[in-house]
């Protein structure tokens, strides 16, 4: 019981929390993709429809305006995904590179 409720906790605070980029061990758009992303969006790319997390597999954003919304530019202000205005614009460019190849537009 522990356990689920350590996990639970675990994804609600990788979805909702801050603004944290001290990393350095973590290069490759993978593993960046998977410390900020993959807790809400899904190993996958296919988000949680019941939780309003959309998938981010088969997104037809483009390079740029991918690192701008991981960044939290362009984006609407009602969104729940967090901004992360700390990360450099070359990791969310990597996060967008690997994503553009991990989960393709069909």
């Amino acid at each position: 019981m522990r356990r689920t409720i350590l996990a639970a906790s675990l994804v609600i605070a990788a979805c909702e929390g801050p603004d944290e980029h001290d990393h350095p061990t973590l290069t490759t758009g993978k593993q960046l993709y998977e410390h900020h992303c993959a807790p809400c969006h899904q190993q996958g790319g296919d988000g949680a429809f019941l939780k309003g997390v959309p998938p981010v597999s088969g997104s037809t954003m483009d390079y740029r305006q991918m690192v701008e919304h991981i960044r939290g530019q362009s984006r609407q202000e009602d969104t729940r995904m967090p901004t992360f205005t700390a990360m450099s614009q070359q990791e969310a460019g990597k996060i967008a590179v690997y994503m553009r190849h991990a989960f393709p537009t069909p």
